[in-house]
């Protein structure tokens, strides 16, 4: 038989029970996964950086504008939320829960064989109230040889000699500036030339647009010592500058 004392304090005794149950669970339930709402964010810069086509040389590089990044929330495979940078390549991240998260944008590949973007991917984890700050990230692009600006020229002069002239006693009948003389341009290691023009009126080229790096100008001229029928005239044009201008000056061919 329970007296009604004791009934009362083992009513007290479980209720204590239950609350200090309550108490534990509490914070358990009030405890949000990662995501929007909260605090915490999460920030950083993205700078695009060109390279040439095979990336053996930084061309040049400026903040990433209007570039998309994107949040994943802690283990989830659908993106959570994406911005866009500003003009200075900022983006910002705001209103995070703590816990884990993934910060990924496109870029090209350094590493790959043929030039595709890939996701450049960031893991991290947030604390309560955390500004997270992820620092400059790098957005790698390829850019071809003549998405410059700058420039190589030059004027091509002909000797033309009679044609019943020999060698070494050759007679000169005329010079003059070469028109519609084709002229080759070849960027970098390029087993190929890259651009064909031929000279305007006085015989002036122009090759346009260029990136830095190293070129390979040439073009043909008749071999007058009777050796071969062509000979290969080549100019190497080192480009280190964005806005150089490379002039070759004259250069002269002969022709029987």
């Amino acid at each position: 038989m329970i007296f009604p004392s004791c009934r009362r304090i083992l009513s007290v005794c479980m209720k204590l029970v239950v609350f200090s149950f309550l108490l534990v669970l509490l914070p358990l339930s009030c405890e949000k996964s990662e995501g929007l709402g909260g605090t915490g964010s999460i920030s950083g810069t993205v700078t695009e950086h060109f390279y040439n086509d095979d990336f053996s040389m930084l061309i040049y590089e400026k903040p990433a504008v209007d570039e998309e990044i994107f949040i994943v929330f802690g283990d989830k495979k659908e993106v959570g939320n994406r911005v866009r940078t500003n003009h200075l390549g900022q983006f910002r991240f705001k209103y995070l829960y703590p816990g884990s998260y993934q910060v990924y944008f496109s870029s090209e590949d350094s590493l790959s064989e043929v030039n595709l973007n890939v996701e450049k991917l960031y893991e991290m984890e947030l604390d309560r109230g955390e500004e997270l700050d992820m620092g400059t990230l790098e957005k790698l692009r390829t850019i071809d040889y003549d998405d410059g600006s700058a420039k190589i020229k030059g004027v091509v002069k002909v000797i033309d000699y009679v044609d019943t002239s020999t060698w070494p006693n050759l007679v000169i009948e005329k010079t003059y500036y070469a028109s519609e003389q084709e002229v080759y341009l070849t960027y970098h290691n390029h087993s190929f030339y890259d651009d064909r023009i031929r000279t305007q009126g006085g015989g002036v080229f122009e090759f346009g647009g260029l990136i830095p790096g190293n070129y390979l100008v040439f073009l043909y001229s008749d071999d007058v010592s009777g050796e071969s029928d062509k000979l290969t005239l080549e100019f190497e044009v080192s480009i280190d500058d964005l806005n150089q201008v490379v002039d070759l000056g004259e250069i002269v061919i002969e022709k029987l």
